[in-house]
């Protein structure tokens, strides 16, 4: 009991200082409190003229000490098939071989394991206001092909990450900004000889969160909204296919070099000061994102065990 009252006046401190810097598209450069365990469940979805796509996420977070954390995130989607399809690489009339279109999969299939760290770098309080930031890093392991140019390690793509969050709170106003690169690993069939070979990712985001409810903590049992407007953006190489060591014509816009920015406003309620619930939508702004349709809905719990 006596360790139940000591975590509750832990999370009632901080409470009204991290709540608005929950970034339910981002993270912040905040670290998860030292021996504590958080599980979050992400889920997104969309649907395209014939078919529901959705694609789920369980995120694993245990803070080390105050400054480093680590996570472990598993992932599955119908987003993917196991292998190409025979028909991806036909031949026209001139028997120059070209990408086909291809339907997208109905099955739901394991998609990858992500490990990664938080460590905060820099860390400055004041009254009602603090600036952190941070530098993180993931490695993830697929073995689905992704025939996209635009790569992502949330289960897409087998490779490396890592960048440089920067947080800074005011009040009840959260600001947060994230820039990091993506090297991802290529995919390779044997029976086939046909590579996806993918280049570079750069990815940037702009966090804006607020603190609309209560107006005033009193206890622990309060449940607070924030209200975010987040704007993610990405910036990638094109895609090379081949086969037997030999590029393949690919013209779709998929696979070309691109980049984008996207709105995504959110309200998010945190019950009894731990449970959050994460509610957010995607809107294209400048260009779009060719692995998705739009609009696209997303939906996360997350919840905190203390060790």
């Amino acid at each position: 009991m006596k360790k139940f009252f000591l975590i509750a006046s832990i999370v009632l401190s901080g409470a009204t200082a991290i709540a608005q810097e929950l970034y339910p598209n981002s993270e912040p450069a905040s670290i998860v409190p030292k021996h504590s365990l958080g599980i979050r469940l992400m889920n997104e979805a969309y649907t395209t003229p014939s078919k529901f796509k959705s694609w789920h996420g369980a995120m694993f977070m245990y803070g080390i000490s105050s400054k480093f954390m680590m996570n472990a995130m598993v992932t599955t989607s119908n987003h993917h098939y196991k292998t190409l399809p025979e028909s991806y690489i036909q031949k026209d009339a001139n028997q120059v071989e070209y990408v086909a279109s291809t339907s997208s999969p109905d099955n739901y299939l394991f998609e990858s394991v992500n490990l990664g760290f938080r460590y905060r770098v820099v860390n400055k309080d004041g009254d009602h206001r603090h600036f952190r930031m941070a530098l993180y890093g993931n490695g993830v392991y697929a073995e689905q092909p992704h025939d996209e140019a635009e790569v992502s390690l949330m289960g897409d793509n087998k490779g490396v990450g890592g960048g440089l969050i920067s947080t800074v709170l005011v009040n009840k106003l959260a600001v947060s900004l994230t820039a990091g690169i993506i090297k991802p690993f290529s995919y390779r069939e044997s029976a086939s000889k046909i590579s996806l070979n993918y280049g570079n990712s750069y990815n940037y985001s702009l966090s804006f969160g607020y603190l609309v409810y209560p107006f005033k903590y009193k206890s622990y049992d309060q449940t607070n909204i924030n209200l975010y407007a987040e704007f993610l953006g990405k910036s990638y190489d094109a895609l090379n296919v081949t086969k037997d060591q030999n590029t393949v014509i690919a013209s779709d816009n998929a696979y070309k070099k691109g980049n984008y920015i996207e709105f995504r406003p959110a309200i998010q309620f945190i019950v009894k000061s731990n449970l959050r619930i994460d509610v957010s939508t995607a809107i294209p702004m400048v260009n779009r994102s060719y692995i998705r349709k739009y609009p696209l809905y997303l939906l996360n719990l997350q919840y905190y065990f203390f060790l």
